[in-house]
C-alpha cells in the first residue's frame, strides 16, 4: 500500500436524480435549505414561475431572476408527476432531496 492512498478521499456521489439535483442546487444556492416553486405568482392569474430560496432559519435569500427561472424549470422538469398545475406550489428540500406541498 502506498503512503498516499488516503490523501485523496473519495467524495460520496449522490445516487438518484433527486439527490443529484439537490446537490447541484445546494452548490448554486449557498445557504439555502429549501427551494419553493410556484407556477403562479401572488399577483398574477396566468402561469408565471416563482421561486423562493429559504435558509434554515426561514429567511428568504436573494436569487437573481435568470437563476430563479432556470432552477424552477429544473425542479418542475425533474418532478413532472407532482401535479404542478393543480397545486399552489411545492417545496424542494435540498437537505433530504424531497418534494412536498407548500403550506398556506
Amino acid at each position: 500500500m502506498s503512503p498516499t492512498a488516503d490523501c485523496n478521499p473519495k467524495v460520496e456521489v449522490a445516487s438518484g436524480p433527486a439527490e443529484r439535483l439537490a446537490a447541484q442546487l445546494a452548490s448554486m444556492l449557498p445557504g439555502a435549505a429549501v427551494v419553493q416553486v410556484r407556477l403562479q405568482g401572488p399577483r398574477t392569474l396566468w402561469p408565471h414561475l416563482g421561486l423562493t430560496a429559504v435558509n434554515e432559519r426561514g429567511q428568504a435569500l436573494r436569487v437573481p431572476r435568470a437563476k430563479a427561472l432556470t432552477i424552477a424549470r429544473w425542479i418542475i422538469r425533474s418532478f413532472p408527476q407532482a401535479g404542478w398545475a393543480a397545486t399552489g406550489g411545492k417545496a424542494f428540500d435540498l437537505r433530504s432531496a424531497r418534494l412536498s406541498g407548500l403550506e398556506a
